[in-house]
């Protein structure tokens, strides 16, 4: 019951402001604009017997002597000889003189200000226009009592029929969509329950109210004609802007099939989208071509307000426009490692205006679309693996049987972890001379695996948990193997010191003692 009587409201206002809108302007000009040479013609008071002056005598005696001269005349004569007769001492004319009061007083009447009563006395103006209204626009000679009884059935029958509209679509409607494995129908039913009430509304009210429309003007007949057909195009309207809803679920749901959180983000940007759209193709549709408003000049003026916004916001424009690039192009999603100018972090939200990353420091950085759709950017968390790269000295003493052993314990390690794959095994070599130690180098690409065993991207922390029982491992084989790891050191040798004969130096004293 509330939703009719919801609908009987809104019915209410908006014919009461169209209606007003409309007639008010036409009558109060009609009003303002009515002819001021209007004389009201008002007769003469008898003169007493015996007090009648000669200058009625001689007007009286004029027009029976002519018999067409006109009346006018002899009130001119009249006031011509008015002053001869209050020059000789004489009482002025009873008769002459409110005639010519009078007439000043409907010259002023005739010049008066609409605007000016309507401050002086607004009550007093408000009903004669209300009268005026109801006897120019309402023909209530012709009203009768079945056009009551009409209208109150069908009024009754509207309201019902829209009730049981809505009941059809939202309840019956509803159970046989829940037979289905979809539950767009579900929603679908749910959202066009109100609007087809409106509908139905709409199209009984009209029906209903004719008998009492045809008492109205022409011009008031077609202004509520277009009233009805405007409330049934924004029944259908307020469907459309329902359906988003329906549209907005079905996209949701292909967007949490993907790995992507900014799918997420195209969503509610085409939500938003779909929604002004509707809103707007409504109300310009609904105004140009149902109303007949004047929706270019608005357009006309929206234009121009919106070239200055967009010289006003050109930042804000650049960032969204930002925005859109990056969710098409998908450099990064939320929740991945990036690595952006000189900071480096997670990236915790994208936004229309700017992407926010936490760095390892704990610190949130907010930069702006526009620099991050036109920079280089390098996504930690895309690579496949994890590279390492490490050296391992020995000291110059180790001979080559222990550099052979050490390269042999290290592919020992390696070759039998989990995390390796046949397509990237370890690379380890003997690979160069080092100023204070013999070095080997270690390539290891690390995988990280589920379950199953398929690769999955890298988790870091994993990572370094594996580093730090590999290096656990290298140090206890090496030891039990003893071999010695070198560090920096330097060795000095004197000339003379007999554990380190130097050959060049003993044949220069060879060749002395000859």
């Amino acid at each position: 019951m509330r939703d009719e009587m919801g609908y009987l409201k809104i019915l209410s206002a908006v014919f009461a402001v169209c209606l007003s809108v409309l007639t008010a302007a036409p009558l109060l000009g009609a009003g303002a604009s009515a002819p001021a040479d209007t004389k009201e013609v008002v007769a003469a008071p008898p003169a007493k017997e015996g007090t009648q002056d000669k200058s009625s005598i001689a007007a009286d005696t004029s027009t029976k002597a002519g018999g067409t001269e006109s009346e006018p005349a002899a009130t001119t004569n009249s006031k011509e000889t008015a002053p001869a007769s209050l020059a000789k001492g004489g009482t002025p004319d009873k008769t002459t003189m409110p005639t010519a009061a009078k007439g000043k007083g409907n010259a002023s009447s005739a010049e008066k200000d609409p605007v000016g009563d309507l401050v002086s006395d607004p009550m007093g103006t408000f009903s004669r226009f209300c009268k005026k209204l109801v006897k120019d626009n309402i023909r209530l000679e012709e009203f009768s009592f079945w056009r009551i009884i009409y209208f109150a059935i069908g009024i009754a029958l509207t309201l019902a029929c829209s009730r049981i509209t809505r009941w059809l679509v939202e309840r019956y409607g509803m159970k046989l969509a829940g037979k289905t494995k979809t539950d767009v129908d579900d929603l679908t039913c749910e959202a066009l329950g109100r609007p087809s009430g409106l509908l139905v509304f709409a199209i009984g009210l009209y029906i209903s109210t004719y008998p009492m429309m045809k008492l109205l003007s022409p011009t008031l007949q077609v202004v509520y004609g277009r009233i009805c057909l405007a409330l049934a195009a924004s029944s259908v309207a307020w469907g459309l802007y329902r359906m988003v809803t329906v549209v907005d679920h079905v996209l949701t749901k292909l967007a949490a099939k993907t790995d992507t959180n900014l799918d997420d983000l195209i969503v509610a940007i085409v939500r938003k989208s779909l929604k002004v759209t509707v809103v707007l193709f409504s109300v310009f549709f609904i105004g140009q071509n149902i109303l007949h408003l004047n929706i270019t000049t608005l357009l006309a003026g929206a234009g121009v307000a919106g070239l200055a916004v967009a010289f006003a916001a050109q930042d804000t424009i650049s960032n969204f426009f930002g925005s859109i690039m990056i969710i098409l192009d998908q450099p990064f999603t939320v929740g991945d490692c990036v690595q952006f100018s000189n900071y480096k972090g997670m990236v915790e939200n994208v936004g229309f205006r700017s992407t926010r990353i936490r760095t390892f420091d704990g610190h949130l950085v907010s930069i702006p679309n526009k620099n991050v759709a036109g920079a280089d950017i390098e996504n930690i968390s895309a690579r496949p693996f994890i590279k390492r790269t490490f050296n391992i000295g020995l000291v110059y003493d180790s001979g080559i049987d222990k550099i052979d052993r050490a390269v042999e314990l290290l592919h020992d390690i390696f070759d039998k972890q989990e995390c390796m794959v046949d397509d990237r095994p370890p690379r380890i070599v003997f690979d160069s001379f080092g100023d204070w130690s013999l070095n080997i180098s270690a390539t290891i690409w690390w995988y990280d695996k589920d379950e199953d065993g398929e690769v999955v991207p890298p988790d870091f922390g994993k990572h370094m948990k594996w580093v730090h029982e590999t290096n656990m491992e290298i140090l206890r084989r090496f030891d039990k193997e003893g071999l010695e790891f070198a560090f920096p050191t330097n060795t000095t040798y004197l000339a003379r010191d007999a554990a380190r004969a130097f050959p060049a130096l003993e044949a220069g004293r060879d060749e002395a003692k000859r």
